[in-house]
């Protein structure tokens, strides 16, 4: 064999080395779009009990409060970045000033208010994406921001000022237009559907920010304007649907 293809092969092993200690993370830093998006509770602990009866959720005390899932830098028609810096592990020490508010706001529906998960998950795969912005460069910066866009955009004050509210059914588009009318932007309704009654339920929203965190139309971003079925009504559920016969 050749000096040459010797060479050739030794930086492919060290090529192939560096991919696998990188798995997971394949972020570039480059997005077009921040996406603010809460949660459900109630159908965040059906789809939870749905997989086992025997899982428990943990909910805000006010059951009719909106959670936060994530702020999540975002390419056009694509998910992600995602993963971007694993040289910023999670601390969480770092949220120590901001804990007893996360844990209503940020709840970890599936793991408990004690549980770091959700924190951490959404650190790793968003969190050390945005960080590019001056606005969310740190961990706290970023779990701070948002706590700041709940406050702002809390989907309960937003659904309720069109009277769309918990124990109701609506369709698609009027919460879709409710949205819009109350923020002047549009916005993502994500939907969870029971494939034995075929009922669906609302489970996340989100709405977008620019680089300078100013509110814009999601157009473009994956799943928009909404994975829910616009031919149907969409249950907006006020307790935790029934899960112990149904499969989701």
């Amino acid at each position: 064999m050749s000096n040459c293809k010797i060479i050739i092969n030794i930086l492919c092993l060290i090529f192939i080395a560096k991919a696998s200690s990188d798995e997971g993370y394949r972020g570039s830093n480059n997005f077009d779009v921040l996406i603010f998006t809460q949660r459900w509770p109630q159908t965040v602990c059906y789809t939870w009990k749905a997989s086992s009866p025997s899982h428990t959720c943990s909910l805000p005390k006010e059951h009719d409060e909106w959670t936060i899932h994530g702020i999540w830098p975002s390419q056009y028609h694509k998910v992600g970045p995602q993963f971007c810096n694993k040289s910023m592990p999670f601390k969480p020490d770092a949220l120590k000033s901001l804990k007893g508010e996360l844990q209503e706001k940020w709840i970890d529906v599936e793991y408990g208010r004690t549980s770091y998960s959700l924190w951490e998950h959404e650190w790793k795969k968003h969190g050390t994406c945005a960080v590019v912005l001056k606005q969310l460069n740190s961990e706290v910066k970023y779990f701070a921001e948002g706590l700041n866009l709940l406050a702002k955009y809390d989907m309960k004050n937003v659904l309720a000022k069109v009277n769309i509210v918990p124990g109701q059914k609506y369709g698609t588009n009027a919460i879709l237009n409710a949205i819009r009318k109350v923020l002047g932007k549009r916005g993502v309704v994500i939907c969870r559907k029971n494939k034995n009654t075929g009922e669906s339920y609302i489970l996340e929203i989100r709405i977008c920010f620019n680089k300078m965190l100013q509110l814009m139309d999601c157009d473009g971003i994956s799943e928009y304007p909404t994975n829910c079925d616009a031919s149907e009504l969409v249950t907006y559920p006020s307790i935790v649907p029934r899960y112990n016969v149904v499969q989701v």
